[in-house]
């Protein structure tokens, strides 16, 4: 199925697998400000919707402000798991396959090699 064969977690260097743990993180990182992003987003439609029109209120401009926060970290979390990402794929000698995403690429090999490596 897969043109491409990832090779396992064990035959990685030690320069791939620090890479790949920062990948690692980074998901992590990605998905807690994901969550953080969506919570804030939610709590800040929960008060608008009963708040008058015209100035907003303190509490409203500080969920604006966690909301902004929360869209920043996630998009540092991007980064840097992209930069990490790469950092991998260079390290371990991979080819992101044509047509992929380098995101999609490196999140799928983390998927199919889960059960090989150190989480």
């Amino acid at each position: 199925m897969n043109r491409f064969p990832a090779p396992p977690f064990a035959s990685l260097s030690s320069e791939a697998s620090a890479f790949l743990e920062q990948a690692r993180s980074a998901r992590a990182a990605m998905e807690r400000a994901a969550s953080d992003t969506a919570m804030a987003a939610d709590e800040l439609r929960r008060y608008a919707k009963f708040s008058r029109p015209g100035q907003p209120s303190a509490h409203i401009v500080q969920l604006r402000q966690r909301q902004a926060a929360a869209r920043m970290d996630s998009a540092r979390a991007k980064q840097a798991f992209l930069q990490a990402s790469a950092a991998f794929v260079h390290a371990a000698g991979l080819s992101v396959p044509p047509r992929s995403s380098l995101e999609s690429f490196v999140l799928g090999w983390i998927e199919r090699n889960a059960d090989n490596g150190p989480s």
